[in-house]
């Protein structure tokens, strides 16, 4: 049988089980391979906002690579037949040509044929890389320049700053800190301004968005209004930087990745996920030289590459500024880049302490970085779940919710496996289909193509009314799963039967009240169990929520939002 090696992740679906397991296997010498090239480029910025030390395994695909070794080695030690290996990376190709001449292993290894699609997009994406998205960013800093007139002035007296994101329907609307401000007077409020980064806007959205922002209750900072035309000149220089840095070999399981390691890191598909890391470190600069004051500053903190610009950057021109990272959501443990390691703690490219939502992360958060300063802070995003309940499922039908991820082919992907449940001969089910903010029905739909299911309706409005309304919730990879257990309706996490599987649900909580389904058969038997439940075990699953919800999201109070902003 061939194996499937790509970036995309597409391993086979019988090995799906086995890959998830290696993958948290090689956690631990994964980090330790990232921080031992880590400590070569220790000094360099153009390294540390780069893919391959990022470690998100939803956009770099050097962990996927590390466990699709793993994962050969395995199949060869139990002799398993494989007369192909497929591969999209001409490094990949090479390490595990080299890797099995050495164990004398016969296996042919081929580099897949892209469609013609998606070999017009990798011509153009160097050219979109070195001018369309430089290109881009200026717009939006002429666009701040245009409308400087609207600024807000800045208070003479120290600020705190909070990084925060802006996308379409969240603009006025906090998505990310609701309530934060409620606990402040309104002097207090003028100190605290918000740094937005604008997320998911067409070019010509631009101007429209930051009149907004400018006009809006809260306070925001735009990063633009301190650029200078001469900043955006390090995102083309940042090309040949990453030239010079230093890739020793560096062995993974036996397997020298280095080739990897610089094809991602000079890839034009990787490399443009520096160039906001970049810029908000040069913003960071530009506001020491403006001579703002600061007394807290807070990151919205994934501990992606936009997290390291910017802590890096408040780190040194700010050195006395406490920082604060606000991990203001639940994710799966694949999500190895929201770890903090010892490297990123002693190259001051994080934050001084981290900040998580319940007690039963606080732990976790220490997973790779042992005496990293971590405290509970309020669970902005998710207070709804100490709030009474104001609604109840329909009782003439079994409501089913679906909340789809951010990507869309991973959306397409989980609607895909449910078309078959929808389309079963049960009665009294309905689909609501709840998109990612991010992603308009239209998209979704034309995704999807032909047959879309009768069953499968689109609704809007609040998430958390509508998991109310609803007698079970379907998604992945998403903090709507943890916040539906809080409110005691279980919920189906949908595995991915040809990569990782980024369930967000900690191990210490019953399987009783959540499923992981990989097929839609596997959905539609644990739909129909959890439609005939009993009302004791409706009863019991509600107490289960209520620790869920105690453990995990800590209440949003006036002295816990005021101890979190540090103001006495």
């Amino acid at each position: 049988m061939k194996l499937h090696f790509a970036a995309d992740a597409k391993i086979n679906p019988e090995y799906s089980v086995l890959f998830n397991q290696i993958a948290v296997d090689i956690r631990k010498p994964f980090i330790d391979i990232t921080e031992s090239i880590s400590r070569q480029n220790k000094d360099s910025l153009d390294w540390w906002v780069s893919s391959p030390v990022s470690r998100n395994t939803l956009a770099s695909p050097l962990f996927h690579y590390c466990c699709c070794i793993a994962l050969l080695q395995e199949l060869i030690r139990k002799e398993e037949p494989i007369p192909e290996i497929i591969t999209d990376s001409r490094a990949f190709k090479k390490i595990i040509e080299d890797y099995l001449t050495k164990q004398r292993v016969n296996i042919r290894v081929t580099l897949a044929r892209l469609p013609v699609k998606q070999r017009l997009k990798e011509l153009v994406r160097p050219i979109y890389t070195i001018f369309g998205l430089p290109m881009k960013h200026l717009l939006l800093f002429f666009v701040a320049k245009l409308t400087r007139s609207l600024r807000k002035p800045l208070p003479s007296e120290p600020l705190t700053l909070i990084d925060t994101f802006i996308m379409s329907g969240y603009i006025e609307k906090d998505r990310y800190y609701p309530g934060v401000l409620d606990s402040l007077s309104e002097e207090e409020k003028q100190r605290v301004w918000f740094v937005p980064h604008l997320y998911g806007f067409k070019p010509w959205q631009f101007l429209q968005v930051v009149k907004r922002l400018r006009k809006a209750d809260r306070n925001f900072i735009l990063k633009d209004d301190f650029l200078k035309f001469g900043d955006y000149w390090c995102l083309w220089q940042h090309l040949f930087r990453v030239y010079k840095l230093q890739i020793k070999p560096s062995f993974f399981c036996e397997v020298d990745i280095s080739p990897l390691v610089r094809e991602e890191l000079r890839g034009f598909r990787n490399i443009s996920s520096s160039y906001v890391p970049l810029l908000n470190y040069r913003f960071t600069k530009r506001l020491k030289e403006a001579g703002v004051k600061l007394r807290l500053v807070i990151d919205w903190f994934e501990n992606q590459n936009i997290d390291r610009g910017w802590n890096a950057g408040f780190r040194r021109f700010f050195p006395d500024v406490k920082t604060m990272g606000y991990q203001g959501f639940i994710v799966s443990a694949h999500y190895l880049c929201m770890y903090s390691t010892e490297e990123e703690k002693d190259n001051r490219v994080i934050p001084h302490k981290v900040a998580v939502i319940g007690k039963g992360i606080a732990q976790s958060a220490r997973r790779f970085c042992s005496d990293l300063d971590v405290c509970v802070a309020p669970a902005f995003r998710f207070q709804h779940v100490w709030q009474e309940r104001k609604y109840f499922p329909a009782v003439n039908g079994h409501t089913v919710l679906v909340a789809l991820p951010i990507m869309i082919n991973e959306a397409v992907y989980l609607l895909k496996l449910l078309a078959h449940a929808a389309n079963e001969k049960v009665d009294n089910i309905r689909f609501w289909i709840k998109p990612h903010p991010t992603a308009s029905q239209s998209q979704i739909q034309g995704a999807f193509g032909f047959g879309w299911p009768e069953r499968f309706e689109f609704v809007g409005g609040d998430f958390n009314d509508c998991v109310e309304k609803s007698n079970l919730l379907i998604s992945s990879a998403s903090s709507a799963c943890m916040e539906t257990l809080a409110k005691g309706i279980p919920v189906i996490v949908v595995g991915n039967k040809s990569g990782l599987t980024h369930n967000p649900i900690p191990e210490t909580i019953t399987e009783d009240i959540w499923r992981l389904c990989y097929t839609s058969q596997e959905i539609t038997g644990v739909i129909q169990f959890y439609q005939n439940r009993s009302a004791e075990k409706i009863k019991e699953y509600e107490e289960i929520g209520k620790r869920i919800r105690e453990e995990y999201f800590e209440p949003v109070t006036k002295e816990g939002v005021r101890q979190f902003l540090e103001i006495a």
